[in-house]
């Protein structure tokens, strides 16, 4: 699917991340011309929140990826332990969701992810790449211990193997399913929005934030059908913000009545327990 920018909206609310301190990732950063041709090659709303110097650094990842399925580093440390990482793999439906099984396969939490699509500079018979990049943290607080790349390279191993069919997603979901359980007191709020001028289907989901809730929720798009087309993930205050904008598997728009089931579907999957009152967040 070739890559379209988010809506300037999408982004009001971000930080630009090249800002924040750098550290870690010692792997060195692509040439200014090949950072230009893969920035060149990203959707607007990329090159609005990544400084030269950044672009460079995913650009220099992307390529190392070479002939595998799927690739991931980290481009900066976090403090406490936390990293953000870069993915790249092939761009298909299910990617997010499998990347969402890899990490919780290792207990990460997401704070952050940005879901991007890319076409391949000369097609090299890969029409189009993902470039998801996620921030995340330890599942246990206590555990300090730093993200490095020799574990994100063994979180890109999981995920290969789930692109390829050797484990599924649904058996690490399944291991997972007690974690995602909600307390009484958390409304689960799952809504569909009009897109912008593209027309893209969104799917609007807010909860508490807990471990495997971007996998829960992947999970059932995917499931239902629908392929992520663009992603904006972020926790704040407890809470988690997730935005999706959506497409058929074959990239055609989404009826009402699919993006309709689609949120009962997600909102059936976070609601395992009923809020005060009676109340379940959104119907």
């Amino acid at each position: 699917m070739p890559p379209r920018p988010f809506g300037a909206d999408s982004f009001a609310v971000m930080p630009r991340w090249a800002e924040f301190e750098w550290g870690g990732a010692a792997a060195a950063d692509a040439p200014e011309e090949s950072a230009e041709t893969f920035s060149s090659s990203m959707p607007a709303g990329y090159r609005v929140l990544f400084d030269p110097r950044t672009i460079r650094r995913h650009a220099a990842i992307c390529g190392r990826r070479g002939g595998r399925p799927a690739h991931a580093e980290v481009w900066r440390t976090l403090a406490e332990g936390g990293a953000a990482l870069c993915f790249v793999a092939g761009d298909r439906p299910g990617l997010l969701s499998a990347i969402a099984a890899a990490l919780v396969s290792h207990k990460l939490d997401v704070i952050t992810a940005l879901a991007f699509s890319r076409t391949m500079p000369g097609g090299g018979g890969r029409t189009s790449e993902a470039v998801d990049l996620v921030w995340v943290r330890r599942a246990n607080a206590d555990d300090k211990e730093a993200i490095d790349d020799e574990e994100a390279a063994s979180i890109a191993q999981v995920l290969c193997a789930l692109l390829s069919g050797t484990i599924s997603v649904e058996e690490i979901a399944s291991r997972t399913s007690a974690t995602t359980a909600r307390s009484a007191a958390d409304v689960v709020v799952v809504r569909c929005e009009a897109g912008e001028a593209d027309g893209l289907a969104v799917l609007v989901v807010e909860a508490s934030d807990r471990p495997g809730m971007l996998l829960a929720i992947t999970l059932e798009i995917f499931q239902a059908g629908a392929q992520i087309a663009r992603s904006l993930v972020r926790t704040s205050g407890g809470r988690a913000f997730n935005h999706f904008e959506l497409v058929e598997f074959n990239g055609s728009p989404l009826s009402a009545e699919r993006c309709e089931q689609i949120r009962s579907a997600v909102f059936a999957a976070l609601s395992f327990k009923t809020a005060p009152d009676g109340q379940t967040g959104s119907p």
